[in-house]
């Protein structure tokens, strides 16, 4: 019984943690880059969570890439619609 609330704590967390990394990256909020690192720091005492927070990392560049992509494109078709006046 102890090891199944241990196996489902040490799934809920991670998926936690990698739901708020999402909201807060897509936020632009500074805290977005400190989460993973701290959670990496936490990776001396349990060398698993060191996953957890490169997943972190991925998400939070994965986010920004997405993005100025967005950014990017939406910048091409106001110079498209200023041509156009």
């Amino acid at each position: 019984m102890k090891t199944t609330i241990a196996l489902l704590i040490l799934m809920v967390i991670p998926l936690i943690l990698f739901y708020i990394e999402y909201r807060l990256a897509k936020q632009g909020s500074k805290l977005a880059i400190i989460l993973p690192t701290i959670v990496l720091c936490f990776a001396v005492i349990m060398p698993i969570v060191a996953i957890t927070s490169i997943v972190m990392f991925v998400i939070n560049f994965a986010v920004k890439y997405l993005e100025k992509e967005k950014k990017d494109k939406m910048s091409e078709i106001d110079k498209m619609n200023i041509q156009d006046l």
